[in-house]
């Protein structure tokens, strides 16, 4: 009697894990092409997956994954924002934690090359923090390969993506800020150590322009929304010759980019570049930017860029 019983249990659990074998095997990209996994994804009802400590690898993973949605990659725009199926719709989604060169900016062909490499045309799994949704709609997700590598881990550890936190999403922030040390020591991306350059001549005459955090005020009194002209950016120029800004522009981390127009600013002084609507004058450029305010209160960085795309000045706060 008891050999029939331990009998009919191991015929159970064989047939359990041939069960789970199959069905691992359907998730697989080798399985199916990727407009059927679209198809798949697009016509099921929301699902989450389980998934158990990964086998380690080399990758940076996550000791116990609790449950996550499963997503399919459509697109990846740049070095840490994608665009997923998820529960039959396409949604933009930005990596939780960091924040990658934005595109036209040093590195940042290469930190998309290698997300796009890492991401696009796969099953992903996402988990999400605190904070579901940015200001611009994109879900804030960590991102998994199957295999349990951790993508925005793995952009930073290798040097594609500075380690940035925005409370109150910060669960893997200290893992992000170690991960961004050991890239800094290694000297690798955007750590590596830059090439010589030819020293400048000291009766070098050539204008400096700053971005001037004392002047600056990224966080209007009240509605941001409602008081643009009180959000506003302030580039100084220390140099000693007049600088021609035309055709430069301002990014901030989403990308949103204001282009000056045809502007000159004077030696040892300085402009402000306001949010909303006015007349431009030497001391203040204004933006007219539609509906929302610019720069994120919780943290957000400035990037002036010259004719060439080519970055002259960076500020995070």
């Amino acid at each position: 009697m008891l050999v029939t019983v331990l009998g009919i249990a191991i015929s159970a659990i064989l047939f359990t894990e041939s069960q789970i074998q199959a069905e691992a095997n359907d998730l697989s990209p080798t399985a199916h092409n990727p407009t059927e996994f679209r198809e798949v994804i697009s016509s099921s009802t929301p699902t989450t997956m389980v998934i158990t400590t990964p086998t380690p690898q080399k990758t940076s993973t996550i000791e116990e994954l609790p449950a996550k949605e499963i997503a399919y990659v459509e697109r990846v725009i740049d070095g840490d924002s994608i665009e997923v199926m998820l529960n039959g719709e396409l949604v933009g989604l930005r990596y939780i934690g960091l924040d990658a060169p934005e595109i036209g900016m040093p590195f940042s062909i290469e930190a998309s090359k290698f997300n796009q490499d890492m991401v696009e045309g796969q099953i992903v799994l996402l988990e999400s923090d605190t904070t579901n949704k940015d200001r611009y709609g994109r879900l804030l997700r960590y991102v998994y390969l199957q295999d349990g590598t951790l993508v925005n881990d793995q952009l930073v550890k290798l040097g594609f993506a500075r380690a940035l936190a925005y409370p109150p999403d910060v669960k893997y922030q200290e893992l992000f800020n170690s991960s961004e040390e050991e890239a800094m020591e290694g000297g690798i991306g955007l750590w590596a150590k830059p090439t010589p350059t030819t020293i400048v001549d000291e009766q070098d005459q050539s204008p400096q322009i700053l971005v001037e955090p004392s002047c600056s005020q990224f966080n209007s009194p009240g509605n941001d929304n409602e008081n643009k002209n009180e959000e506003y950016v302030c580039l100084a120029n220390v140099g000693s010759n007049s600088a021609d800004l035309s055709g430069w522009s301002i990014q901030d981390q989403y990308g949103w980019t204001y282009q000056f127009p045809t502007f000159s600013l004077s030696a040892n002084s300085f402009v402000k570049i306001r949010t909303g609507c006015g007349t431009d004058s030497q001391q203040d450029l204004y933006w007219c930017k539609d509906e929302t305010a610019v720069w994120n209160n919780d943290g957000d960085c400035v990037f002036l860029m010259n004719p060439e795309s080519q970055l002259v000045a960076e500020y995070c706060y």
